[in-house]
């Protein structure tokens, strides 16, 4: 450490201070003889005020002390460690349970203190500092990557160790996220590369919601490897009964077919599908020759009208919405040709309706008296008075015709239906909507589920609302541009899935039938098995405001019968209740809240998919990590052989230690040890004087 001591003004002040100090000294001991104090005891005196002077003028300058701090930062080594199930499906599984880990720790000794090194384990998530289980049901080597470029960001990181098969099934390639790293990667290619006698399912396509009386396509997508000229067979279960057969034909040693078939959707509810491969002689990989699929079989499709009075991107975005769902099917009207009863809808789209061209007013009698629920899209064609007037649950007072682009901030207490966190994150990141500039009034009935942002600013303006109404339910998205969404949505996600989902939501959360009850729960009919099944449920008393005194019990039952009780939290004016991640399968629930006129009970079911991803190629993919290994100047190990990896890493002179300088600034007058002998000096001089008589 160095010290400084720098001041904003010329160095010549210093002869100042020390001008001051000699002109105190002096004239308080040399300007007349005093008797009291002999001529040595003087001097000592008029020097210790000297120097408390001197010091004294000299912070009054505001000096301050400059320190520079050097530090010195190891290199980092990081080691990311495979912990997907695929690494233990072949023979050498025993070896990466045991004998593998103890050669990692025995790397990590022989680096020693001169680095500073990490462990991560990758697969369907990353964890720190963990033995690996190899119980992942994905594969995300980029996603170690992007943690590491996230977390050591401009720090001296000085080699990664990645431990894998090199096989991926989730997250983007890994090799564009080496691309554009700066340091090497040094490789340990686990798995085996050997291509063995396999008949494999490798994806099965279907529709997760089927209706009754209809039939829905199921396709299977199978892979041959090495087995040139054999036959197998594929058949599809419903239970106990074979619903579907048919023979494969196998004419090379690497084949991909696809087999498609039609299924009768016959009992309303949940259904369980398997789709098995009968085994061939010599597949020794078994496990990826069955697959189970889990349909929702409901009794009739709803039915969508969206009446506009202008064509508008907007009203395009919803019907595509609307025509990629399985739920419902969708018409599109102008506002003039409009004459069909609205009770043969289960949901009508007023998009800009009533306009400044068109009031609407005889039809938007017949739609309100039918008690058919309404999606309302306020844009620059509104006729915001005539809104006004519709009992929507959102009153637009002293609109002069002005707008402005409203971006979405959601409410966290909103618990009418579920959305995700990749939603929630897409709705913090999409264009503005443009909404009418007036004095927002909402109802007590009203939900809000976004409020509007102005620039940086949160206001408590509504932009997505809904209204429960006693006979029916009413949405209100105040802002048009939702098209923007959509688009964003693929330009960031590469998929409109996000967007399609969130609106489908709404759409549902409209269309389904009123819920008068006092207690409700809501959650998803399907989760996949490293997805946390969640709830949200409300509480009414009898004047039928929400409360969150009462306790509620949850009870999960699987299809063996064992029972998982759980209880919900309270938050805000609802419950929340997330129960961590459940096997593959079929289970049931009841909800119970305990109120002093007796229990209140909601029963459902759900199901759990299971991934099915890492027994599908069970290859190892040594050339990718060669290539990692060479493009980011690393090397590539055998997972049985890399006790060298230690000596080049060590041997590497671009892995070394970096030494950062630092200034840091500090007030002279917060300098504690300056301080303590000022007043030293004060207090010395205090006490001869006061020994030897004066004052």
């Amino acid at each position: 450490m160095n010290f400084k001591i720098i001041t904003a003004y010329p160095w010549w002040f210093l002869l100042l201070c020390i001008t001051f100090g000699l002109v105190v000294s002096g004239l308080l001991y040399f300007r007349q003889k005093n008797i009291d104090f002999t001529g040595r005891l003087r001097w000592v005196l008029a020097i210790l005020r000297f120097f408390s002077a001197t010091i004294l003028a000299f912070l009054l300058i505001s000096p301050m002390v400059r320190t520079v701090k050097r530090t010195t930062m190891k290199p980092s080594v990081i080691i990311g460690l495979d912990n997907s199930s695929s690494i233990v499906m072949n023979k050498d599984s025993s070896f990466y349970r045991k004998e593998f880990l103890n050669k990692i720790q025995a790397m990590k000794e022989e680096l020693g203190d001169d680095y500073e090194i990490q462990t991560f384990n990758f697969g369907d998530q990353i964890t720190i500092n963990e033995t690996p289980d190899y119980s992942g049901q994905l594969s995300d080597i980029s996603s170690f990557f992007q943690e590491v470029n996230t977390r050591y960001y401009n720090r001296n990181v000085g080699a990664v160790i990645l431990a894998t098969d090199g096989i991926y099934n989730s997250g983007s390639d890994p090799l564009y996220e080496v691309r554009n790293s700066k340091y090497p990667v040094f490789t340990i290619n686990m798995g085996d590369t050997t291509s063995r006698k396999d008949l494999l399912i490798q994806q099965v396509n279907h529709n997760k919601i089927a209706y009754k009386g209809n039939r829905f396509p199921v396709e299977v997508e199978i892979q041959a490897i090495e087995l040139p000229g054999e036959k197998g067979r594929i058949s599809i279960m419903d239970g106990a009964n074979l619903i579907f057969s048919q023979e494969l034909n196998i004419a090379s040693s690497n084949q991909v077919m696809n087999v498609s078939a039609l299924i009768d959707a016959k009992d309303v509810g949940l259904k369980r599908y398997t789709v098995r491969l009968d085994a061939v002689q010599g597949e020794e990989n078994a496990r990826n020759n069955m697959r189970e699929i889990f349909v929702e079989i409901r009794e009739n499709r709803q039915k969508v009208a969206i009446i506009t009075d202008a064509p508008h991107p907007d009203v395009a975005a919803l019907q595509r919405v609307i025509e990629n769902s399985n739920n419902y099917e969708v018409e599109l009207f102008m506002a003039n040709e409009f004459k069909r009863k609205p009770e043969a809808y289960s949901l009508i789209i007023l998009n800009q309706l009533p306009s400044v061209n068109n009031p609407f007013t005889s039809m938007l009698k017949n739609i309100i008296d039918s008690k058919t629920p309404v999606l309302y899209i306020i844009g620059s064609r509104t006729n915001i008075p005539q809104f006004n007037t519709l009992n929507t649950g959102l009153l637009m007072a002293n609109f002069k015709g002005s707008y402005n682009e409203a971006l979405p901030v959601v409410n966290n207490g909103f618990s009418s239906f579920l959305y995700n966190d990749i939603q929630k994150k897409l709705l913090e990141t999409v264009p503005p909507l443009i909404s009418p500039f007036a004095v927002y009034n909402v109802a007590n009935s009203v939900q809000i589920f976004a409020y509007q942002a102005i620039g940086s600013s949160r206001t408590a303006m509504p932009l997505i609302l809904f209204n429960q109404c006693p006979d029916l339910r009413l949405g209100v998205i105040a802002g048009e541009g939702i098209w923007k969404w959509r688009m964003y949505d693929y330009i960031t996600n590469n998929t409109h899935q996000n967007f399609d989902d969130l609106m489908g939501k709404v759409l549902q959360f409209l269309t389904v039938q009123s819920d008068r009850s006092k207690f409700r729960v809501t959650w998803n009919n399907f989760y996949t098995e490293n997805e946390n099944v969640e709830f949200n449920a409300t509480l009414f008393n009898d004047s039928y405001e929400p409360i969150t005194d009462p306790e509620i019990k949850l009870t999960i039952t699987d299809e063996s019968n064992k029972r998982f009780d759980y209880a919900f939290s309270a938050s805000d004016q609802s419950y929340k209740l997330s129960v961590g991640t459940f096997p593959p399968g079929v289970y049931t629930f009841e909800a119970t809240a305990t109120i002093a006129g007796g229990d209140l009970k909601k029963k459902g079911s759900f199901v759990v998919a299971a991934i099915n991803l890492e027994d599908v190629n069970i290859v190892a993919n040594h050339k990718l990590l060669n290539i990692i290994a060479s493009e980011s100047g690393g090397a590539s190990f055998n997972a049985h052989n890399f006790d060298e990896l230690p000596n080049q890493i060590n041997k590497r002179e671009d892995i070394k230690p970096l030494t950062y300088t630092q200034n840091v600034f500090m007030d002279l007058i917060d300098f504690y040890p300056l301080m303590i002998l000022l007043f030293l000096f004060f207090g010395l001089e205090w006490f001869l004087r006061k020994f030897y008589g004066s004052y």
